[in-house]
């Protein structure tokens, strides 16, 4: 009997939380219909805001092309074979490491690929001339005034210029102290300016290099204001992911080529120089038959034996510091080319709808903010009622 009156009473407390949620849902679909007229108002002035948006804001254009990273290694039987027939094993060839597609991301924030982004120059329609991206964005010359963007700069948007231009005095002045006062050393400290660094924020607002783990393959999406411009972003980033990949992968084997070249310059020097010295005591000794002579010629052959086996010796490795040198840099296989779009990206139905959604949904937070205020005591707004009857 306790259990069935247990059971009972969870039963009755069950039907009685499921029906104080739906009076709660029920007199919130009651509360939101009693003010929708505040809620219609709200979304219609945010779906003008849409219109006028969509109507007078810049067009924005996006090119990309994926592509899949392609290691060296991975062909290396054919220059194995050619290898073998040299006498040289290419056991030592291979690296057997290959960089992580996650790396690509992450060379984004690289100080030099950076720096020579900004100053990367990109065609665009107004101007004959290419123009680097930092002049582009940073110098008000080049730059359209919209509709939005001029009803913004002359409107709330004048002391954020003000206090910017301000800045940008305090930071020449700064520049100008420091380089007068430092001296020619050499670091490997990157260094931007204010300018600089608001021009990178808005470029990798507009850059995008994604990673598909599961197939390993990378997507490199560029955005712009104009439909060639993008897809020269896209491929003037897409060849520095390529250099810089290329110098992190191939630094190594790059520093040991170069050893193994002076090395190599100054064993064939000295071969040669032992081989020439060889030569003129044979000429010069024609046909004598001394002790001495033969002695002498005994020694001079023996250090001409050493530094010819010194230098085939060096030969091999010197052509094998070269394969390693091309066997360790990657190759991107593109699989998706770069295009120039024919379509906006920021479609015009596309800013409408999502405006207007953004309105309703606000309209209804904030029918539910303010009565959760009121309900709270608080006085603000004193125009907003909790009465349907106001509403």
């Amino acid at each position: 009997m306790k259990k069935e009156e247990y059971n009972d009473e969870y039963r009755d407390l069950e039907n009685e939380e499921s029906e104080g949620s739906s009076i709660d849902i029920m007199a919130m679909v009651k509360r939101l219909w009693s003010k929708r007229k505040y809620i219609i108002i709200v979304t219609a002035c945010f779906m003008v805001l849409g219109l006028f948006m969509a109507l007078f804001g810049r067009p924005v254009y996006t090119s990309s092309c994926t592509f899949v990273p392609q290691m060296g290694s991975k062909k290396s039987s054919s220059l194995s074979s050619l290898a073998a027939l040299a006498g040289m094993s290419m056991l030592d060839l291979e690296s057997g490491s290959s960089l992580s597609p996650l790396i690509y991301p992450q060379l984004m924030e690289n100080a030099d690929l950076q720096k020579e982004l900004l100053y990367t120059k990109i065609h665009f329609e107004d101007w004959e001339e290419p123009v680097t991206l930092f002049d582009f964005y940073m110098n008000p010359d080049y730059q359209k005034m919209t509709v939005p963007s001029f009803i913004y700069t002359f409107t709330y948007g004048w002391p954020f210029v003000l206090l910017g231009e301000l800045m940008s005095q305090s930071e020449e002045e700064f520049v100008g102290n420091s380089n007068s006062d430092s001296s020619s050393h050499v670091t490997r400290i990157g260094y931007f300016t204010d300018d600089e660094y608001d021009c990178l924020d808005i470029l990798f607002e507009q850059i995008s290099v994604s990673v598909d783990k599961k197939e390993g393959y990378l997507t490199l999406s560029c955005q712009m204001g104009e439909k060639l411009a993008a897809a020269e972003l896209c491929e003037a980033v897409f060849n520095l992911l390529e250099k810089y990949i290329t110098a992190f992968k191939i630094e190594k084997a790059q520093q040991n080529l170069e050893y193994m070249q002076g090395r190599y310059e100054e064993v064939r020097r000295d071969y040669e120089a032992k081989q020439m010295a060889l030569a003129e005591f044979n000429d010069a000794n024609r046909g004598t038959l001394s002790a001495t002579a033969q002695t002498r010629r005994d020694q001079l052959m023996a250090d001409y034996n050493l530094s010819y086996a010194l230098f085939t010796e060096m030969s091999k490795q010197y052509m094998q510091a070269e394969m390693q040198v091309k066997e360790d840099q990657p190759v991107l296989s593109v699989v998706k080319s770069i295009v120039v779009a024919n379509k906006r990206s920021n479609s015009r139905m596309k800013t409408l709808i999502i405006w207007t959604f953004l309105g309703g949904v606000l309209a209804v937070g904030s029918v539910l903010g303010l009565d959760f205020l009121k309900k709270q005591g608080s006085k603000w707004p004193e125009w907003w009622k909790l009465e349907e009857a106001d509403a």
